[in-house]
């Protein structure tokens, strides 16, 4: 054989997504959480930007296919399967030109192998050698969105910088929240959170909403499936409030987009929060505030400092509790959601 042509050299030298034709389909595998899935909005937003034919589907568990609802940068939002070997039947009859990991467990290779094209991983991934191509991890501490950003630019995206979350506009939604709430000023306070490092008191939330209240702010308070008792104890210590349960994740984005201030935990809703452009408070626990914050928007993070912060969460390693949680105080997060309510009502004074 001879030597490979210019053209064939040229192409072997470029990253992925350059040597991909222009109506190339991208699969993209995201599992778990509503924070991961929402927090892909902004890197694939410019990625479509630079690659405006791309096919884009994503795979997500289905309770959070909904964090995609009418988002014009993806084409198709694949859901997993109540079984593994569902989700890879139905991988199985989907061709990609590319199929791009960012989960690195064994499910999620699985799935990668399951669809036909190439796999795309990050070189520390487990069994990395079972991928087509591997990009290495980036060095130091960052974002989330930003660490995305990064393997996309070493698939071949020029970007150097990535927007705001996005969610899109649900207008049926955002009439029923004016139906149901009216005029009236609000601030959505979720006070639930998945685990107890992550989960402040309600009676602190409560003490906010009050604050909250005394500046002419409904509390609304708002939980996901099985966190109603979360809520209903927060609600015992605070007048004038209104609970909204169980709300789909369109309807609770235009509530929170209609909200003056957004208090809550590290949880999907502060995600969804940043998305849909509201202030945001989040009172911060065990996990890694650098990776995780608000993004892009205007936010107060209220986290105290701790030599084990941040851990893995699941439970506190160090005491009976969970000391990084419970030693943010009352004082702390009013005076942080009390900035930011004022910041808007200058913002919004005439010059």
């Amino acid at each position: 054989m001879g030597d490979p042509s210019p053209d064939t050299l040229q192409a072997a030298s470029r990253p992925l997504f350059q040597t991909l034709r222009p109506d190339a389909r991208v699969l993209f595998i995201r599992l778990r959480s509503m924070g991961d899935s929402l927090l892909l909005t902004s890197p694939l937003h410019a990625l479509k930007i630079e690659f405006p034919d791309f096919h884009i589907s994503v795979l997500v568990e289905p309770k959070f296919a909904q964090c995609f609802d009418r988002n014009p940068d993806i084409d198709e939002v694949l859901t997993t399967r109540p079984t593994k070997l569902g989700t890879v039947k139905q991988l199985l009859k989907q061709r990609f030109d590319a199929i791009v990991n960012l989960h690195g467990g064994p499910t999620s290779l699985a799935y990668s192998l399951a669809a036909r094209g190439p796999a795309v991983g990050i070189a520390d991934y487990q069994y990395s050698k079972f991928y087509s191509h591997l990009v290495p991890r980036g060095a130091g501490q960052r974002h989330t969105v930003d660490a995305t950003m990064e393997l996309f630019r070493g698939l071949g995206l020029k970007s150097p910088n990535a927007g705001p979350l996005i969610y899109t506009d649900q207008p049926e939604e955002a009439a029923w929240i004016r139906r149901n709430l009216g005029t009236e000023a609000y601030a959505v306070i979720h006070p639930a959170a998945v685990m107890s490092t992550k989960r402040w008191s309600p009676e602190g939330f409560a003490s906010v909403g009050r604050r909250l209240s005394s500046l002419g702010l409904r509390p609304v308070l708002t939980s996901g499936p099985g966190e109603e008792a979360v809520v209903a104890e927060t609600a015992r210590h605070l007048p004038n409030n209104l609970i909204l349960l169980g709300l789909p994740i369109p309807r609770l984005a235009e509530l929170i987009r209609g909200a003056t201030i957004y208090v809550g935990n590290d949880s999907g809703p502060m995600h969804l929060a940043a998305a849909v452009g509201t202030p945001t408070v989040a009172v911060w626990g065990s996990s890694d505030s650098k990776r995780w914050h608000p993004w892009q928007v205007a936010h107060k993070v209220v986290q105290n400092p701790f030599d084990c912060n941040p851990c893995p969460g699941y439970r506190c390693l160090v005491a009976k509790t969970p000391l990084c949680i419970e030693s943010v105080t009352e004082d702390q997060v009013v005076e942080a959601a009390e900035s930011l309510v004022r910041n808007q009502v200058t913002t919004m004074q005439p010059n």
